[in-house]
């Protein structure tokens, strides 16, 4: 199961900064931003979505908007992107998003941009050695009918 990372942090959007460098968010991969506000009830409110919808940057789809325990939260799925252009996608279009319906700039106090990139589970070592094992047998007799002419395998 894969754990959210912190991607991005500040204390406003114009100081959010990559604690990352260059990251590319494989298609699935989620993003979430946090903000730490006094009024989490403005993410809540009806057409939340719809303000956010025309700001979210070419390779993220919202998700959802909401408000929870003195956060607003932006839930993004990614389809291949790279997070440095995310980043600065939404710092360039904060300023549209707020005149677009938020008073966001005075009530957020930082912004954390938190990404869960799926992981394929990893194989056991026991497992990986038996196919390996079974391969190694296979190409090995494989081998010993060619040469001994039985027409075994062709």
């Amino acid at each position: 199961m894969a754990s959210w990372k912190v991607v991005a942090e500040g204390t406003n959007l114009w100081d959010l900064r990559s604690t990352v460098g260059e990251l590319e968010l494989p298609k699935g991969s989620k993003v979430r931003i946090v903000m730490d506000t006094w009024a989490p009830w403005a993410f809540d409110v009806a057409g939340a979505e719809l303000i956010f919808r025309p700001f979210i940057p070419d390779g993220l789809a919202l998700i959802d908007v909401y408000g929870e325990a003195g956060q607003g939260i932006v839930d993004m799925e990614a389809d291949p992107a790279w997070l440095l252009a995310v980043l600065v996608f939404i710092k360039s279009h904060w300023l549209a998003i707020t005149i677009a319906g938020f008073v966001l700039t005075a009530i957020i106090a930082s912004i954390i941009v938190l990404v869960k990139i799926a992981v394929a589970p990893a194989l056991p070592v026991a497992a990986i050695a038996i196919g390996g094992g079974l391969a190694l047998i296979g190409i090995l007799a494989a081998v010993m009918a060619k040469k001994s002419g039985d027409g075994g395998i062709a």
